[in-house]
């Protein structure tokens, strides 16, 4: 019976030491999932207990703990007698700070500014007076999905099948693709009957298109940290119209050819004219003018089959010997004479 008094009497001794001095108002470890670029605020508030009458100041440390940096401990942030210390090491310096201006004013809650990827781990916070409350915050930096792209592969004709694709190029795994068939350009809705999941993530297979499956369409991509979306305008194509639409366009196509012929035909007989009248212009030189005569250049003769454009040279009763020299010069110029 003595022993237990003496044991009860030392207990109510010690009973204002086992009380903790600090504690923090936080319930458990949080874990967070942020976005890359995004701030935050890590939580951190605390109490003194009544029974801490001591001198000692409050200390306040931020540790960060990641996978990647094993070893002593990374002390990024710390609060003493005043005095705010920024450790090294981290790459955190210029992104964090004190929410307070003065920590020791029962809040030790800091903000990370622009987040990156490099970032995730488990943040300590650790408050001491008398004794040491640790709070732990785990975060998890992600990227938000980039902006997906939208398309179709197939024939949009009444009938048919088509498969809608999307698929974004960026973001943390794992990503979640979702269609849904918008109603009236406004928020999401169901899909309709003859949809089914393609074979790829962002794959929707569409069987039988009917009027019922024009509409606009979107795609949403998401994982823990954002979303991003696209949309594609699914338009049908009546069999009948389709079949005037490959009408149309062979007709267009021949008439096209058509015109192009004529240009080149043109073009042709332009060239050839020309060369008539170089000709012409060549035989009357070669004459010196001691014959007079006349070159009439045939324009209309468009096709020989000889490749040769013929010109007819007249001249009056004058010298044959300067006729046969014209005759030589026309035939070197492809220039057909008559006979003497």
């Amino acid at each position: 019976m003595a022993g237990h008094g003496a044991s009860l009497l030392l207990l109510l001794g010690l009973m204002p030491a086992l009380l903790l001095a600090v504690r923090i108002n936080s319930k458990g470890r949080e874990v967070l999932y942020l976005a890359k670029g995004d701030s935050v605020k890590l939580g951190c508030p605390y109490v003194l207990e009544p029974e801490d009458n001591g001198p000692q100041g409050v200390g306040i440390e931020w540790i960060q703990i990641t996978p990647e940096r094993p070893g002593p401990e990374n002390v990024f942030l710390s609060y003493q007698d005043h005095h705010v210390n920024y450790g090294s090491g981290s790459g955190l310096q210029d992104r964090v700070a004190f929410v307070q201006n003065d920590p020791s004013q029962y809040d030790a809650s800091i903000r990370l500014a622009d987040l990156q990827v490099s970032d995730t781990g488990t943040y300590q916070c650790r408050v001491k007076k008398n004794t040491v409350a640790v709070h732990e915050v785990i975060v998890t930096v992600q990227e938000k999905p980039a902006t997906p792209q939208c398309w179709t592969e197939g024939e949009v004709i009444e009938g048919s099948s088509i498969l809608l694709r999307c698929y974004s190029r960026g973001g943390t795994s794992p990503l979640a693709y979702q269609w849904a068939k918008l109603a009236d350009g406004y928020g999401g809705g169901r899909l309709p009957s003859g949809t089914i999941q393609g074979r790829a993530p962002g794959d929707l297979l569409i069987r039988s298109l009917s009027e019922v499956h024009a509409g606009i369409y979107q795609c949403r991509v998401a994982n823990r940290v954002g979303y991003s979306v696209c949309q594609l305008n699914l338009s049908l194509v009546p069999r009948g119209r389709q079949a005037g639409i490959i009408v149309g366009s062979i007709l267009g196509s021949l008439l096209l050819l058509s015109l192009l012929g004529l240009l080149i035909w043109a073009l042709i007989c332009r060239y050839r004219r020309k060369e008539c009248q170089r000709a012409c212009s060549d035989c009357r030189s070669s004459t010196g003018g001691t014959m007079t005569r006349t070159c009439n250049v045939c324009a209309h003769h468009s096709y020989s089959p000889h490749g040769i454009s013929y010109m007819q040279c007249q001249h009056s009763d004058g010298d044959e010997r300067a006729a046969a020299l014209m005759c030589n010069e026309g035939i070197r110029h492809q220039v057909a004479c008559p006979a003497l």
